[in-house]
């Protein structure tokens, strides 16, 4: 690969360094009329040639003209195209002027077609690459973040893969996939894919936020979808060489709230082995740590005070991204490798990405050829086998690094543990504590590593029958393969580890292995014609998609050699399971749209599809229909009064209504399926049991979406803003509901559910907002409104369960109820009485914990606000992200831990000292309650480990937060410093960082309320869980990044 690389460089910058002397040298400056600003990025060529170039960031160009070039032109997105005499000059400047014919956006919409977006009926939105690319990031989605609205992008783990979920407009289905559909160079592909592309391969994404924008492509597209371009070549057809390096560096940016104030042990006795937190107050002796068994000792004098170990415990973990790309006129090729360590110890990911695009006109043929091929190399902590080993055996906290590291007494030196092989008080059998293990070791012992390799490749032949006619086949493959090894080496218990009353861990493996596969082919023909003051443009076509998934999972859950993974290594029988699965769909669809002269369009689609997954026999409903429809009405253009005016620019009207279908159930759910059952097989006897049936035939969950909306800009294209309502009726929804035992199935599926989603997106930017000598400030900003409510589930049943906490004591559940928003939280409260105030024993002062669950609130946002101000002045640009979420609620589950080891900033109230809880009452009289003043807790420690960590409402907090997502601090180094070489064209630098600060009520003391999920290991970097609110210790904590960049271009 290296060899590949250098050779391939040393090409290409022998290409670009060819001259022609007949050729000669035209600079210039480019500006705006109506500021005098210079205006970057403008396309200038020389008339009658495919020559050209692009101004930099000062409004500057420079280009080799032929002696016989006589005139440029100047065109740029938003103002008229310009075009000047060259003569006998060397300087060239051009003024540009609005224009707004040239105002609308291009945007990528179904099956790729590039279409004006002042045509649209629906809403859509343009990131750019360099909106994408401003802060570095290494996932796609992190780019997207906070910059359009509808777009809910929630970061839920910092780890190697930078875990995200992605919703646009809310949801559509209670318990299926809610995730938009990905769509790149016109192709659909999971969503997963997105972070496997390398950022800076884009060259523009639109964002089609609603089911009416893409009702062309079928199923996959009712969530909406991300339409990513890549980059096709170079803009004059030159050869360019690009090289960019970026380094970040990454921190933990907010952890719990701790007391400091007390050590180990409990009732405030000291005892050197206990993980608990009640022991006596810190006052600066000497203590020990550690178990003295009488089998050798394991302890050690610490001194008796709080330290920042915990905190320490964390690594900086370092990004590099290493990018090289080529584009000429119709070829783009780039490599890029992104090497990530986390801020877990030894945790890793290397992702090395290879993109091709190259395209070929040959008269009225024409054929492309996309592909990217990655390949990532990892290694990380396997959180749910240590997980999954602490709850067999009772081992002290169940589950989650956080909890290992967080419950560890302050006064106790945690990071001196990291060398437990050699270190006599941090291994296996002689870590300090009776009640966990030395994270260091379990860091160690349970890794998940491996291999998952991702590829896109798509065939495009074009065939041009007339000026308005055009045939295209499409074929591509969308390829994932993933092979890791979650491995324990195991641990045997020595005579103090048996002393100590410790198990064996056993050595295991599981080889995993999974291949999922998307074939797609497309066939269509377009129809552009103008008759008179009318334009019709129609698309007919038809597509087959097939999907192969196989998941293998052998385990070996007991090896004979320790560290010999090897599944033939092993004692007892092999466990596991190879689930392999295929789909098929097939699509007939189409779209004819009406323009009368530009400003009133009209535009109908329709698709049947037929899907396997809804075929159990010929009476099936497996074929179903969704039709659409949008228009607009330009009103400046339609309007006479309206025309040139010097306040009102742009005002169009637009509204779209769709319907929609999802059969989104997974293979064979139709039919009667077995898994193998608990102990079996039994030596040579199998045993299987019966899964989830379903009741009658299933039809698709369908969705009614509906939308209005408006496009205006106010004095000359300065001011601008799009407003859009929508409404989603989200019927047929398919749920499982448990079954009788007698039935031989545990559940079945059926229609049954529905609800509604609807909201307000508003986008708004000042271009500029303030300009001055050499430069602007300009403003860009968005906002989301979304609510629903659930208006059926099933029969009598009124309520949904989507997912829990997991915990036994204080159980927390995300659930779909009737007449709530999807989904609200339900947990564990104290009894209060009818002023809210908390109810507590009379004498004790001590609250009673209610057994049914009570509703606290929604867990999606019911706000989302991005603001994005930047600055540009003399080739110097400063740009800023924040973004802000509200109503809402989280759950974080590391407080319940917390609050048992005594470790939580409030276990040390009133330094423990009897304490009255505040907004509590006392019953004198049946139903007469009376606040309570004087009515003291007399022992925290019993109240904090017994009803206060089963009340979930103390762990329940507003999920509202402000964080500054993104800045970034760039310079371009003025052309006239390179001018006197031709290698190199441009050389930028950045400073960079993302998620510098957060900001959270301070009632939250745990942790970003983002951080609720967890990420399938079969698609790290996306997750598509409907679990929300819920905190899980078995992620990592919120981090910042800094950083930098050079960027060079040849």
């Amino acid at each position: 690969m290296k060899k590949l690389l250098l050779v391939s460089l040393c090409f290409l910058l022998l290409c670009v360094t060819q001259t022609f002397a007949q050729n000669r040298t035209i600079t210039g400056t480019v500006t705006a009329k109506e500021d005098g600003l210079p205006v970057p990025g403008v396309s200038v060529t020389v008339t009658g040639t495919q020559i050209g170039t692009q101004t930099n960031a000062e409004g500057k160009y420079t280009i080799s003209v032929p002696a016989s070039a006589t005139t440029l032109n100047f065109s740029f997105i938003g103002y008229a195209t310009s075009t000047a005499v060259i003569g006998s000059n060397t300087v060239v400047n051009a003024t540009l002027s609005s224009d707004l014919q040239t105002l609308n956006e291009v945007v990528v919409t179904a099956l790729g077609i590039q279409r004006e977006k002042k045509d649209l009926g629906y809403a859509a939105t343009n990131v750019t690459s360099k909106e994408i690319n401003q802060a570095s990031p290494v996932n796609v989605a992190n780019g997207l973040q906070g910059k359009v609205s509808g777009l809910n992008i929630t970061t839920i783990n910092s780890g190697v893969f930078e875990d995200v979920k992605i919703n646009l407009r809310g949801i559509r289905s209670l318990t299926g996939n809610n995730n938009p559909l990905l769509l790149i160079d016109g192709v659909p592909s999971q969503l997963s894919f997105l972070s496997t592309i390398n950022p800076n391969d884009i060259e523009s994404s639109s964002i089609l936020k609603g089911a009416s924008a893409a009702a062309v492509y079928g199923p996959d597209a009712r969530n909406g979808v991300i339409v990513i371009t890549t980059k096709r070549g170079s803009a004059d057809g030159k050869p360019e060489v690009t090289i960019k390096n970026s380094t970040q560096f990454t921190s933990v940016s907010m952890f719990p709230k701790f007391q400091e104030k007390f050590g180990s042990g409990g009732q405030f006795e000291y005892t050197p082995y206990e993980n608990w937190s009640w022991g006596p107050m810190f006052d600066g002796s000497t203590q020990v740590i550690g178990h003295d068994v009488g089998e050798g000792s394991a302890t050690l004098e610490v001194p008796y005070t709080a330290n920042k170990s915990r905190e320490e415990f964390w690594n900086t973990g370092v990004t590099v991204q290493n990018d090289v790309s080529f584009a000429a006129k119709d070829f783009f090729m780039s490599i890029q490798d992104a090497n990530v360590t986390g801020i877990v110890p030894d945790d890793k990911n290397r992702r090395t990405s290879i993109r091709v695009n190259s395209s070929k006109e040959y008269g009225r043929f024409k054929a492309s050829f996309n592909t990217q091929y990655t390949q990532s190399n990892y290694s990380v902590f396997d959180d749910d086998a240590m997980s999954d080993y602490n709850a067999a055996n009772n081992v002290g906290l169940n589950g989650g690094l956080q909890n290992l590291i967080y419950n560890t007494p302050a006064h106790v030196p945690l990071t001196s543990f990291k060398d437990f092989t050699n270190n006599p008080i941090a291994g296996y059998n002689t870590y300090f504590t009776d009640y966990g293990l030395n994270p260091y070791f379990a860091l160690d012992n349970w890794r998940r590593s491996g291999k998952r390799e991702n590829l896109v490749s798509v065939l495009e032949l074009n065939f041009k029958a007339a000026d308005w006619l055009n045939f295209t086949y499409r074929a591509s493959l969308n390829l994932s393969l993933t092979n890791d090894r979650n491995t324990s080496k195991g641990e045997v218990p020595n005579a103090i580890g048996l002393a100590r009353s410790f198990k064996s861990i056993p050595g295991a493996l599981t080889e995993r292995s999974a291949r999922n596969s998307q074939l797609l082919s497309e066939v269509f023909a377009r129809f552009d014609k103008t008759f008179a003051d009318f334009k019709v443009n129609a698309v007919a076509g038809m597509s087959v998609r097939q999907r192969d998934n196989r998941l293998s999972t052998p385990t070996a859950g007991n090896l004979v050699v320790p560290e010999l993974f090897n599944i033939g290594n092993r004692a007892g029988e092999l466990t596991g399971a190879v689930t392999p699965s295929r789909t098929r769909l097939m699509g007939l669809f189409g779209s004819v749209g009406l323009s009368y002269k530009g400003w009133a369009n009209v535009e109908v689609t329709g698709r049947n599809d037929r899907s396997s997954e809804l075929y159990l026999n010929s009476d099936s409903e497996y074929s179903y229909f969704y039709p659409g429809v949008n228009a607009s009405v330009v009103l400046t253009e339609a309007i006479d009064a309206l025309k040139n005016n010097d306040v009102l620019s742009f005002f169009k009207l637009r509204g779209a209504w769709s319907k929609s279908g999802n059969a989104d159930i997974g293979a064979y759910n139709l039919a009667a399926t077995f898994s193998q059952g608990g102990g079996f097989p039994f030596g040579s006897l199998p045993g299987f049991s019966a899964d989830n049936t379903s009741v009658g035939l299933l039809t698709p969950e369908f969705i009614n979406s509906t939308e209005f909306g408006f496009d205006a800009s106010f004095f000359k294209n300065r001011v601008n803003i799009e407003a859009t309502y929508f409404h989603q009726n989200n019927t047929d929804q398919l749920v499982t509901i448990n079954t009788s035992s007698a039935t031989g199935y545990t559940g079945a599926l059926v229609n049954a559910a529905s609800f509604v989603n609807k909201g307000f997106e508003f986008d708004f930017s000042l271009t500029p907002l303030v300009a001055f000598k050499d430069g602007r400030i300009n403003f860009k900003a968005n906002a989301t409104y979304n609510d629903s409510e659930v208006t059926k589930i099933y029969e009598t049943l009124d309520e949904l369960s989507i997912g829990n906490s997991g915990e036994t004591r204080n159980n927390v559940i995300n659930a779909a109820i009737v007449g709530q928003p999807a989904f609200v939280l339900k947990g564990t409260d104290y009894y209060r009485d009818d002023l809210g105030r908390t109810i507590v024993g009379q004498y004790s002062g001590v609250p009673t914990v209610n057994a049914n669950l009570v509703q606290f609130g929604r867990t999606m946002p019911k706000w989302i606000v991005g603001l994005n101000p930047s600055v540009v002045w003399k080739g110097i640009g400063l740009s800023a992200l924040f973004e802000y979420k509200t109503g809402h609620y989280a759950y974080h589950d590391i407080g319940n831990s917390m609050s048992w080891t005594g470790v939580n900033y409030l276990s040390a109230t009133n330094d423990r000292a009897p304490w009255v809880l505040p907004n509590s009452s006392y019953e004198t009289t049946p139903g007469v309650y009376v606040a309570n003043t004087n009515v003291a807790i007399t022992n925290t420690n019993n109240f904090f480990t017994d009803q206060y960590m089963d009340a979930a409402s103390n762990f329940i907090t507003s999920a509202s937060s402000w964080r500054f997502r993104e800045l970034s601090l760039s310079y371009d180094i003025p052309t006239k410093l390179l001018s006197k070489q031709e290698i190199v064209k441009g050389i930028s630098v950045a400073l960079v960082g993302r998620n510098l600060f957060l900001w959270v009520p301070k009632t939250n003391l745990y942790s970003d309320p983002d951080f609720t999920g967890t990420t399938p290991a079969s698609e790290p970097g996306i997750t598509s869980t409907n679990q929300n609110g819920l905190g899980d210790p078995q992620i990592n904590p919120p981090v910042r990044t800094l950083g930098g960049s050079i960027t060079i271009k040849f």
